[in-house]
């Protein structure tokens, strides 16, 4: 059971969290792993059951903390927003962990203040 929850995620990280549009709320917010890593880490750790506690609480974390960057006024900026920030010259091509021809044909940003000031994170 606890392969088959791992291999799950990671098709997700494969091949539907590239293309969501935006990151995991926590990690916008805090830094460090997606949910969806974090999640793989806890299942592989403890299994789905012995691990449900902490996987609800990483949720909890990203819930809350995607409150907190709408409450701001920011957000979790994706793939497709670098229209919003101009002057960003950000180029992804090499820090991106996805080798698909789409995923870095332009400079791309995750900046969630807004201020093309951060480096470039394609690993959304």
């Amino acid at each position: 059971m606890r392969h088959l929850v791992v291999l799950l995620i990671v098709f997700y990280q494969k091949f539907i969290s590239p293309y969501k549009g935006f990151r995991c709320a926590y990690a916008v917010l805090h830094g460090g792993d997606s949910c969806s890593e974090a999640v793989k880490k806890i299942v592989r750790d403890k299994g789905p059951f012995g691990g449900y506690r902490d996987i609800r609480a990483r949720f909890q974390a990203c819930k809350e903390a995607n409150e907190t960057l709408i409450g701001s006024g920011q957000r979790r900026r994706g793939r497709n927003d670098c229209d919003e920030c101009p002057d960003c010259d950000c180029d992804c091509s090499e820090a991106c962990r996805f080798k698909k021809a789409d995923a870095c044909e332009q400079s791309r940003c995750d900046l969630p203040d807004l201020s093309c000031d951060a480096p470039c994170d394609c690993s959304f």
